[in-house]
């Protein structure tokens, strides 16, 4: 294993997985690199606002929490990705192109109840993704 990625969304849960990642990458000599998805706006046509503006602070947002992430673990050399679109396709998309040998991803221990009303984007990894995913729990 050379290459790990975690995916950080700012809670607790992606943290632990961050520092598991870490775990995992320091023992076996691999890289890891950290990523957040900044998930796209819906803003109807009839509401004056500029899309363009905050799609611009919404990805610096994103590379803040980044940021935030690596001084927590004290890591603050991290590779960081910072994506835009649907969070689960854009983490299982980068993990392919990239070549990542493992997806970290925290779980926040919903039950199947919860998971079928809300949705998880955690489930949704595991079940799109063509690299392996490790969950953390």
């Amino acid at each position: 294993m050379k290459k790990l990625l975690a995916a950080v969304d700012g809670s607790e849960a992606s943290m632990h997985a961050l520092r598991k990642a870490l775990e995992i990458g320091d023992k076996m000599g691999a890289e890891v690199t950290i990523a957040h998805v900044v998930p796209n706006a819906f803003i109807p046509a009839e509401i004056p606002f500029d899309a363009g503006r905050l799609a611009e602070e919404s990805m610096r947002a994103g590379e803040v929490l980044l940021t935030q992430a690596s001084a927590e673990v004290a890591r603050p050399n991290l590779g960081r990705v910072c994506l835009r679109g649907s969070p689960a396709e854009a983490i299982a998309e980068l993990a392919e192109t990239g070549h990542y040998d493992l997806v970290v991803v925290g779980s926040k221990g919903r039950g199947a109840v919860s998971r079928m009303l809300v949705g998880s984007i955690t489930d949704r990894i595991v079940h799109i993704s063509k690299r392996p995913v490790l969950v953390v729990r």
